[in-house]
Formats: C-alpha cells, structure tokens, sequence
C-alpha cells in the first residue's frame, strides 16, 4: 500500500466493481493483508520456491480421504543439514515471497543455517480445500483452529520425514496477529514438534464483545497525538449521532453521492455506518500508527469547530464514492454483502469472518461501559455482528453456537488462565503499547515485551537504525531467546 502527502494524506483510492459503491470494502482489505516485514527486490526472492503439499480435507474423519493442495514458500539458500527450521505461519491473508528475503525470521535463518518455509492457512489466498466453490456455506465446515493446527503438524512431519537433512532439525514457529495465536497453540497442542515459537501482537483470550478494541484505538490516537486530536474525533462522531435523532444524516449523505434508500430508523443500517467509520480509524491505528500524527494534523486543520472539522474530513475520506457514477451504499446490506461474497477468495474476509462467527468473536462493539467508547459514540452493539453472522452463513450461525465456540477455545487453550511457565515457556509474545489486540493477549512475565510507540505486528522487520533503541533490543531479546532452542 502507498500512501500519499499533502492533504488528508491517510485516504486511499480503491475504484468499485459493485453495482453501488462499497465504502466499506477498503478498510476491511487492508485491515486483513499480509504483514508488512520490509522492502525486497526480485534478486532477493529469487531463491525462494513456491511449492503445493496434499493435505487431508478433515484430519479427524478417518472416512473422509479427500484431499487438496496447501501453497507454501521454501528458501534454502542458508540451509546447512540439520540446521533449524523456521517457519512463518499464515494467517487470514494470501501469502507472498517477501517474509522469506526479508524480516527478523530471515536474518534468523541466515544467522543459524537454518531453513525458511511459509505456509498458508486453508481456505486463504490459493490454498482451497474445495476450489472455487471453497466459500460456500456447506462446504467451510472444515475451516477451524484445529484442522489448521493438524495442517501445521502435518506439514513439520512430512518435512522432517522427506529431507534427511532436517530429520533432526529443530522448529522454530512465527506468527503474527492471528497467527501468531496459532503458534502459541501450537506450542502447546503439538509440544513434541515445536522447539519454539515467536508471537507478535497474539490475541489469546476468545470472547465476542470485544469492546476493547476500539477502547484502545481511541487511547493510542491521544498517545500519539494528543487529547485534542481524541476529542475532536469523540465529538465528531457525537454530532453524527445528533444528525441521525434529529433526522438529518440523509442530508449529510448525499453531498457523499449516497444512496437513497439507506434509512437512518434502522438500526442496522445505523451501525454499519458507525462500524464502517470507525473501521478506519481502527486502520489507521492497528496498521499505519506512524500516520496517526499526520491525520490528526489533518483533522485539526480542517477547521476550528471540531462538528465542521469532521465532516469536512468525512468529504475527503468519502471523495472516492462522491465521484462514483453509482451511488455510495452506507447500508447494512453493503457491509453484509462483503461477508457475503463466495467468490472473492483474495481477500480472505468472508473466510477469516466465518472463523470468527464460530470461534473467537471478536467484535469490535462500542457499547462499553468506559468513557473511552464515547469517542465512537456506543452505536455498533453486539447484536449487530451476531445479525452479520446469520445473514452471512444461515439461520443456524447463532449467538449461542458462537458462544459454545467460544468456549470450546479458551477451554481448549486456557484464555488467560493459564499458567505461563508449564504452557507457553517456549513462546515469546511481544506487543506493541498502540495496537487494540494487545488487550487480549499476553503482556506480562519474563518472556513478554510491550513496545512503546508501536502497533501490530510492526516488530517483524529487521533490526535497523529507524526504529527505537527499544525496539532493536526487542529483537535482539526474540533472537536470543529462540537462539537457545535450536
């Protein structure tokens, strides 16, 4: 993704292939890609392979023999016999060659002759246990932790198994967000194949009103910024609320070219407005911190009233639509539509959507009971994903079956109620102070670090001079730690 100065510089162009334009859809890509471990060149990638291993469709139906072919990356350009094996987990995005040329699990390789593989997680980017028809309702009944983790165990056996030269090579995972939760799981599901594991920015804690997301979304704008920067958004999305009870957003929403049949007396076509605004915020935060000054300067130059201010931004973030030759669809049914789409197997929203409906939650509701939420003005309940849930995947996605999921992970892998020294002593978890997923996951103990002024999963590049003294030592502390166990 590039980002351009001047101006309300954090606004990204995206042209819409919908019938109405989809003002939703830019946020929710860029919040599930790939992440970003520095720059390559194609001389840099030019050792690393793409290769396929068949895997079963279901590892626990022993009368299901179906197959289908996981993508992964091998670089063995540093590879000694029996040196260690890394591997990058993928997670809910396509997997591509620049995690093996470049990053802190690279130089790792380098450092200890070791082998880099890159896997990718069934039902994401090429990887389709049912082709094209993968997306289907009936046909995702297989995309869930535990097939992902089988996968994983059977990809490190048969490596192990194929090559003599790493039949006695030690595994060392890395993960980041999501996947990073899956090497923390790992370590403990299948103890006798991992030696190791690094988690970046994991959540560990399954629970579906995950208020707490945008909590901290609001904390890091005035961490980085300053509290008049918070407020001004607070207030803004506060004049917003007040244009909906006196009957005025319609108004407002088609300076933006949107469309006339959004109504502002339902509440889910409410909250997918609400929820979509500040989905990018939420961008910004979690994936782009090191702009959270430049559009709060923006924003505070926009205008000396902060409601003016605001809306003024609104005109900039929704310029793309306001040129549309479609109109701009604020409703529910343009964010439920994204959920929605079988066929858009690059982007991994309906996939990763789908595991969060039966697994983990979640949600980033703003209805909690902290002044913090006010910035976004408690208008997307819970009840509002649960709806996005059933619309999505059938009358049977139920809150209830979701909170058995729920419950069925954090029994499964302990939530925070573990104890860190028997489970996870070959994990180390580091977090970054800004990013809304550390609340969820683990920050205290010997073997975790929380890195001030960062976000998620911006520690995965190399060691270099443009980060802080902090974040070097970090790194510096991971590759120590995971040192002793090869």
């Amino acid at each position: 993704m590039k980002w351009v100065c001047g101006g309300l510089s954090v606004i990204v162009s995206l042209s819409s292939i919908l019938a109405n334009y989809n003002p939703y859809k830019r946020d929710l890509d860029l919040l599930y890609q790939e992440p970003f471990s520095g720059p390559y060149t194609k001389n840099e990638v030019a050792s690393v392979e793409e290769l396929w291993l068949d895997q079963r469709v279901d590892h626990f139906d022993e009368n299901n023999n179906g197959t289908w072919k996981m993508r992964y990356f091998r670089n063995a350009k540093y590879h000694n016999p029996q040196g260690p094996i890394y591997i990058f987990v993928g997670g809910e995005w396509t997997i591509s060659p620049g995690l093996m040329s470049t990053g802190l699990t690279h130089d790792m390789a380098v450092e200890n002759s070791g082998m880099l593989f890159y896997t990718e997680h069934r039902y994401y980017g090429l990887s389709l246990p049912h082709g094209n028809k993968s997306l289907k309702v009936h046909q995702l009944k297989q995309l869930n932790l535990q097939q992902s983790l089988a996968d994983l165990a059977f990809f490190i056996r048969h490596q192990k198994s194929n090559n003599p030269e790493l039949k006695d090579s030690k595994v060392i995972l890395v993960g980041g967000s999501y996947s990073g939760s899956m090497v923390t799981w790992m370590t403990q599901r299948y103890p006798d194949l991992i030696a190791a594991s690094w988690a970046s920015s994991a959540p560990l804690l399954a629970k579906a009103d995950f208020y707490e997301y945008m909590d901290m979304v609001s904390s890091s704008v005035q961490l980085s910024y300053g509290q008049n920067c918070s407020q001004r958004i607070s207030r803004g999305f506060e004049y917003l609320v007040k244009l909906f009870h006196e009957n005025n957003i319609r108004t407002l929403l088609s300076k933006f070219n949107g469309c006339k049949d959004y109504d502002p007396k339902n509440p889910l076509d409410r909250a997918a407005f609400f929820n979509g605004l500040g989905n990018y915020f939420a961008l910004i935060v979690q994936s782009y911190s090191a702009y959270i000054p430049r559009l709060c300067e923006s924003l505070m130059s926009l205008d000396a009233s902060d409601e003016v201010a605001f809306i003024k931004f609104l005109e900039l973030l929704y310029s793309e639509g306001r040129r549309s030759t479609a109109c701009q669809d604020f409703g529910y049914s343009s964010m439920l539509q994204l959920f929605s789409e079988e066929d858009d197997h690059g982007s991994g929203t309906r996939a990763w959507f789908y595991q969060t409906c039966n697994e983990f939650g979640w949600y980033t509701t703003t209805q909690s009971k902290s002044s913090l939420s006010a910035a976004f003005a408690k208008q997307v309940p819970l009840s509002y994903f649960e709806k996005l849930c059933q619309d999505a995947f059938g009358p049977e996605q139920t809150p209830q079956k979701l909170a058995r999921g729920i419950r069925q992970t954090n029994l499964e892998f302990g939530g925070f109620g573990f104890n860190h020294s028997e489970r996870y002593a070959q994990v180390i978890f580091t977090h970054g102070q800004l990013d809304p997923w550390r609340a969820l996951g683990q920050q205290t103990g010997s073997q975790a670090i929380v890195l001030t002024g960062y976000s998620h999963v911006e520690d995965l590049a190399s060691i270099r001079i443009t980060d802080s003294v902090q974040m070097n030592l970090a790194k510096l502390r991971v590759m120590s730690f995971l040192r002793r166990h090869v």
